[in-house]
């Protein structure tokens, strides 16, 4: 095999692999809008009276997004936990530690008095 062939084939890879990290970047980009979509609509829902329609229909695209290319990731662990609780976080994060990486987060996000 020549250097050419060789190194052909390592960009060739190298490609592949940049493809399919921007493909996977943009999936998650498409799941957090519609998270931030979801949220405003929920706050105009049960804040401003609108209808209960647009909610719907977000989570619609979500379950839709979920079939296509699997779970949404609670991968910003900060927001998440502000949001559902540290325990919620925990049981849901994977591999994350339960203790140390979220209290590490706490203190960094925890205003004091």
């Amino acid at each position: 095999m020549s250097f050419i062939t060789k190194a052909f084939e390592i960009s060739e890879k190298g490609l592949d692999a940049g493809v399919e990290a921007v493909e996977e970047w943009n999936e998650h980009r498409h799941a957090q809008r519609l998270l931030l979509k979801l949220g405003v609509a929920v706050y105009a829902e049960q804040r401003l009276g609108h209808d209960h329609d647009t909610v719907e229909r977000i989570l619609k695209a979500l379950d839709g997004h979920v079939a296509e290319h699997g779970e949404v990731e609670l991968d910003h662990l900060r927001v998440a936990k502000d949001v559902l609780g540290e325990e919620f976080v925990a049981e849901h994060a994977g591999d994350e530690p339960a203790g140390g990486e979220l209290a590490a987060d706490a203190a960094v996000t925890t205003p004091t008095a």
